[in-house]
């Protein structure tokens, strides 16, 4: 009897993969993917997220920290761009991370950062200000179409592009939901972004969609530039 019934499980097996290749899916590969409306409620602030985890976020704890910007992740009615080690320091498993990018001089040599002390304030501020942006923004507001939205970081913008005429003095940010797995939600998504433009298969943002108490947070492993002034349609 028991080899009866292995013989029919082994059947059944055999037909569903089979079904699999006949309506062109594959195990390993991404099939067209429509990001889904969920709502990953953490019932947390941006701040206390952030400090629950020390094992990804402690990089970006201490900029905050060191910059003196606490309060800014308090606050409600935001869309927070979490960076992880990987986008900030740790250079050993990522070599566009932001200590290696943004070099600092030692003993007159442009060497990688080993510390945020080594960094003016105003600058870690600006950096994270701007991955900090004004409004609640998730996959219950966003579509394919690239929506370019202001950040708490400084700078001045004119912008007539996409459908969108912007003017304002703030820097801004363009999200755009994707449609495989593994780039569900596009952040600068740019040539001119120092990885590029990302193709489908590319690693984009490693979480999305968490709805904080205070707006929504997507956590990424690659700090964000902002848009050239080229690009923007600025001299």
């Amino acid at each position: 009897m028991k080899k009866i019934s292995k013989i029919i499980l082994g059947v059944f097996l055999i037909i569903g993969m089979t079904s699999c290749e006949l309506f062109g899916l594959d195990f390993s590969e991404n099939a067209d993917f429509v990001p889904k409306e969920s709502d990953n409620r953490v019932n947390m602030n941006a701040l206390e997220f952030i400090k629950s985890r020390p094992d990804i976020f402690s990089s970006m704890l201490d900029a905050i920290e060191y910059a003196g910007i606490e309060n800014l992740y308090l606050e409600s009615g935001n869309t927070y761009i979490l960076l992880t080690n990987n986008a900030l320091s740790n250079w050993e498993s990522n070599s566009n991370c932001y200590w290696s990018r943004e070099k600092v001089e030692v003993n007159g040599k442009l060497v990688r950062a080993g510390s945020w002390e080594q960094y003016d304030k105003n600058k870690v501020a600006e950096m994270l200000k701007y991955h900090i942006l004004k409004g609640e923004y998730s996959y219950h507001n966003l579509g394919s179409t690239a929506l370019w939205i202001e950040s708490y970081g400084q700078g001045s913008f004119n912008y007539d592009k996409d459908g969108q005429t912007l003017k304002g003095d703030t820097a801004v940010m363009s999200l755009m939901l994707g449609y495989d797995r593994n780039l569900p939600l596009q952040l600068n998504n740019y040539d001119w972004n120092y990885r590029g433009l990302l193709k489908a298969d590319a690693a984009g943002c490693r979480t999305t969609n968490l709805h904080i108490n205070n707006g929504y947070a997507h956590v990424t492993d690659y700090y964000l530039e902002r848009p050239t002034r080229k690009f923007m349609g600025q001299r």
